[in-house]
């Protein structure tokens, strides 16, 4: 009796018919389409690690819209080209076209993590850990993102240059928890 070449056997093995797979139940979400056509778009995300110039780039897209209507990232007149002030109308039309461009808080900050809240605690602990006497989280009711506050009610100048000082490696070390 001959043996069937290898070959020949990989060959038939990939004709063969596959298996069936298992049926899995799954849940299904219905897309964003109720949330309108900025939902559509998806929104940048900023990371905790981005360098001063990856933000830029992050926000090139929303500053390069606005600019479209003549306006700066904060919805004023370019002033360099001598434009007057624009209308309201004139801001909220840019400010809503381009409101799919402007880049979403990192997720360890965003109020729709249900862990943000547990991140900034370590933070400021991590803060606190560090000599920050006035440091505590900051989560306001409709904020787009959940922070810590520096310099108490005093604005007390030694926790606030020691919080930016130390903010960035609480941050990434607090995200490894």
């Amino acid at each position: 009796m001959k043996k069937a070449p290898l070959a020949l056997l990989l060959l038939l093995a990939a004709c063969s018919a596959p298996a069936a797979q298992p049926e899995v139940a799954s849940i299904s979400t219905p897309a964003a389409a109720s949330s309108g056509p900025a939902a559509q778009e998806q929104r940048p995300r900023e990371r905790l690690d981005m360098t001063p110039e990856d933000l830029d780039a992050l926000n090139a897209p929303y500053d390069q819209c606005m600019a479209g209507f003549g306006l700066d990232k904060k919805g004023r007149a370019d002033a360099a080209h001598g434009q007057s002030q624009p209308m309201k109308e004139e801001v909220d039309k840019a400010v809503q076209a381009c409101a799919s461009k402007v880049p979403l808080p990192p997720w360890e900050k965003d109020p729709a993590n249900p862990e943000a809240l547990d991140f900034a605690q370590r933070v400021v602990q991590c803060l606190r850990d560090k000599g920050v006497r006035y440091v505590e989280v900051l989560n306001e009711p409709g904020a787009e993102m959940i922070t810590w506050s520096l310099g108490g009610p005093n604005n007390d100048a030694a926790s606030i240059t020691l919080g930016l000082e130390h903010a960035k490696e609480c941050e990434i070390a607090s995200s490894k928890k």
